[in-house]
């Protein structure tokens, strides 16, 4: 059994090195077919080579800007792992009896409810926590506007969580917000300068920045919806809560992506024991009571990515990412070395119809 495994696993590769990719071209030149219209960026990778780049489409309507390898699209959640790598090299470099992972929330944050003692950071980091998202959302402009400060408010007014640590997967967004201030109160630093000096220059991103209301970057994308027959821009002061950033405001490249999984691969940014933990199931999202929208059959969550197992098929290790008008989607078949970036500043196309067509035609679906 092991040695038909084995050569399973030699085949994919090569599988996917000689992937005709016409079939790719038709169905996103039917996505994408105005290119008059906001579109996408979308690379294939095996190994350090890509295997196929693409881009479609207008970045910036207003500038008339097409969309190209130096644009940047806002990753919304895909930004999580960001912020859990921060977290895992804080953890690697910590010397306290108690892990960090396992250190209570009521370490860092002075919160009056006794329910915080029992809640450790990787259940912030794995959506475990059973801390509901109540954040107020009875003033749309406070909601449009609301940044990380804003955002995590609420939490000292939590009566009690929705269910134990770790029993359950509940989406919760603010939670990375608390883990970027606890890198903040372990590093000495900055949660944003010291990402930009561990890891997007650790991992060579030279394009990718964080979200910031008041100056756009270079080659930045805007998110758009449809609205009748015009496309109207939708991100920052059109959405709510666009403007944190730990759980939701990177802003990168396909390239730069497709640099920060080979970095991760090559243990650039944390050793693979520290890897491990972060790509090794936490909890079922699949059997989940709660997030009904993301009940995707053989699913689990990690710290900061999905892991996708059917039977007899390869792992999948992934996030998407939803923001305004953007949509995005970055995936790894870690044994395969297998890369898959969709990078959309339009949400009127179904990803997961897409993610399935393009993992069909790798074979590794």
């Amino acid at each position: 059994m092991q040695r038909i495994l084995t050569l399973v696993l030699a085949i994919l590769p090569m599988i996917a090195s000689a992937t005709d990719f016409s079939r790719l071209d038709s169905i996103l030149e039917a996505r994408y077919p105005d290119p008059t219209e906001p579109g996408a960026a979308v690379l294939i990778a095996k190994g350090d080579s890509i295997l196929y780049e693409r881009y479609f489409g207008i970045a910036d309507m207003a500038a008339n800007q097409p969309v190209g390898p130096a644009t940047r699209f806002c990753i919304a959640s895909i930004s999580k792992q960001f912020t859990v790598m921060a977290l895992l090299q804080q953890a690697a470099a910590d010397n306290a009896a108690v892990p960090l992972l396992d250190r209570a929330v009521s370490d860092f944050f002075d919160y009056p409810q006794p329910f915080w003692h029992d809640i450790a950071l990787r259940h912030l980091a794995s959506h475990t926590s059973g801390i509901p998202d109540s954040r107020p959302r009875d003033n749309r402009d406070w909601c449009v506007h609301a940044d990380e400060e804003q955002s995590v408010q609420y939490l000292p007014s939590v009566k009690a969580p929705t269910f134990g640590p770790g029993e359950y997967y509940d989406y919760l967004n603010p939670s990375f917000i608390l883990l970027a201030k606890v890198v903040e109160k372990t590093s000495g630093m900055d949660f944003y300068d010291y990402v930009r000096a561990n890891i997007f220059d650790a991992a060579r991103m030279d394009s990718t920045y964080y979200f910031d209301r008041d100056a756009a970057g270079p080659g930045q994308s805007h998110g758009y919806i449809p609205d009748g027959t015009e496309w109207r821009k939708y991100d920052y002061g059109e959405e709510t809560f666009y403007a944190t950033r730990p759980d939701g405001g990177i802003y990168a490249t396909a390239r730069d992506l497709l640099r920060w999984e080979n970095a991760l691969r090559d243990g650039r940014i944390v050793a693979p024991a520290w890897l491990r933990q972060a790509y090794t199931p936490a909890v079922s999202v699949t059997d989940s009571p709660f997030c009904d929208y993301q009940r995707r059959p053989d699913t689990w969550y990690g710290l900061g990515l999905f892991i996708e197992h059917p039977a007899s098929k390869p792992v999948k290790v992934y996030h998407t990412g939803d923001n305004g008008g953007y949509q995005a989607y970055l995936a790894k078949y870690p044994v395969q070395d297998i890369k898959i970036i969709v990078l959309e500043n339009r949400n009127d196309r179904s990803r997961d119809l897409l993610m399935a067509q393009i993992d069909e035609i790798l074979g590794l679906r």
